[in-house]
């Protein structure tokens, strides 16, 4: 029996599963009806290189371990269903989780549709495996490995395999950065800002919905335009604009103070910027305003860039916090578990900038990819998230959310609003 360690994001992902479903998400949307057994190979012949997506997670009380199974079949690699590729079908599949106990750690639909000449391809995978950004490179792969098959049925994807531990953040590190970024034992998810979506408490009612929203390839092309002329990034608009519709939301006024962590893809460290192996190597921003958004958005984008500006200047953006996490994963897991809990404040706001998808990265023989999205996990009241992608330069926004149906109609009017005002921003409207 193949055992593989758990890694520290492994431990953490499983020990924040009271805060989400654990789940990631894409869907990837074609022209024409996609072979379904050339796409079963190529998950396959991906898959196989890649241990830690066909293992069970052995949440150990000492130890937690991954064993791995070789015991799953070629339609295990893809479920496919012909009918209705609507956002609804895809919210239908994309909601479902997989258990971290099973012998798979992702699942892959193909939604397919004759009438209209569309596929869709839905992946769930669960987080303890890899984050957003190898999500992607993984999906990449895939698509690598499908055309690789139309061309050489013998074809055999290069997949990277190596290291998954969180240890290679420091690999490329100057010296003396490397000794300072060890020491980093600075807890920087403690906050006593406590205001929070206005969502009620958890209940029965509640159950798992991916809301979305767009803005066009033009919008956001005027957008970062106005933005580099202004002096901001695209992540700064994103913040202002959410912290914009956060407070309509919650009813803040120009001075509550506020704050929304973001993500950080810590492969800025790493020289070519990719990881050895598929895993997660995160870590995340606090951005609190507290002297709140303001009377405009000018001033919101303003005091964004201001409270920003100390984190951009740092070498270490990120690092700290990662040592103190290690050293409470020393202890047998059922106590660190505790630690961990004890020592981590979940951010109630969060943003991922997932990343920038470009069609010709997804493309298959006779079947252009036309859209595709990628979201992070659903999360359980009180906290919320909004996830971008951006696909051959139009944007796409999403908030996975446990609620009401009622609630997530509250969730649909604040993503909107957000996106109206990043809308308003790129047509010099505000």
């Amino acid at each position: 029996m193949k055992k593989l360690n758990a890694e520290m994001w492994d431990k953490v992902q499983y020990i924040f599963r009271n805060y989400y479903d654990g789940m990631i998400h894409c869907a990837v949307v074609y022209e024409g009806i996609v072979d379904q057994a050339v796409m079963r190979k190529a998950i396959r012949r991906v898959v196989d290189k890649i241990d830690v997506l066909h293992s069970s997670f052995i949440a150990g009380a000492i130890k937690p371990y991954w064993v791995v199974n070789d015991n799953y079949t070629d339609e295990e690699m893809l479920y496919v269903h012909d009918g209705e590729v609507s956002h609804e079908a895809m919210e239908r599949i994309l909601t479902n989780r997989v258990d971290y106990r099973g012998k798979l750690q992702f699942k892959a639909t193909l939604l397919r549709n004759e009438e209209r000449q569309r596929s869709v391809l839905c992946l769930v995978i669960n987080h303890i495996c890899l984050d957003g950004r190898d999500f992607i490179a993984l999906v990449k792969t895939i698509a690598t490995a499908y055309r690789g098959i139309c061309a050489d049925p013998d074809f055999d994807p290069v997949v990277k395999c190596g290291s998954r531990s969180a240890k290679q953040i420091y690999r490329d590190l100057p010296e003396e950065l490397r000794k300072k970024a060890k020491m980093l034992y600075r807890n920087v998810s403690r906050t006593n800002i406590k205001n929070a979506f206005p969502f009620g408490e958890q209940c029965d009612d509640d159950k798992p919905h991916i809301v979305r929203a767009t803005l066009s390839a033009d919008k956001m092309s005027a957008l970062k335009a106005r933005g580099k002329a202004d002096g901001y990034t695209v992540n700064d608009i994103y913040l202002a604009a959410y912290f914009t519709a956060a407070a309509k939301a919650c009813g803040f006024k120009p001075d509550t103070q506020c704050e929304i962590t973001s993500m950080l893809d810590m492969r800025r460290y790493l020289n070519d910027h990719e990881t050895e192996g598929f895993t997660n190597l995160t870590s995340y921003m606090p951005c609190k305003l507290a002297g709140g958004v303001g009377n405009s958005f000018k001033e919101t984008l303003e005091h964004v860039a201001e409270a920003l500006a100390p984190h951009k200047a740092d070498p270490l953006l990120g690092m700290a916090g990662l040592p103190l996490m290690k050293f409470g994963l020393t202890f047998p897991f059922f106590i660190a578990t505790q630690l961990v809990k004890l020592g981590y404040s979940n951010p109630l706001f969060t943003m991922s900038n997932m990343g920038v998808l470009k069609s010709a990265d997804f493309d298959l023989p006779e079947h252009k990819s036309l859209d595709a999205f990628f979201t992070g996990t659903i999360k359980y009241k009180p906290y919320i998230q909004i996830a971008a992608t951006t696909f051959d330069g139009a944007a796409t926004f999403t908030v996975c959310e446990k609620c009401t149906l009622e609630e997530k109609q509250a969730v649909r009017g604040f993503l909107d609003h957000f996106v109206a005002v990043l809308g308003d921003y790129a047509d010099g409207k505000i």
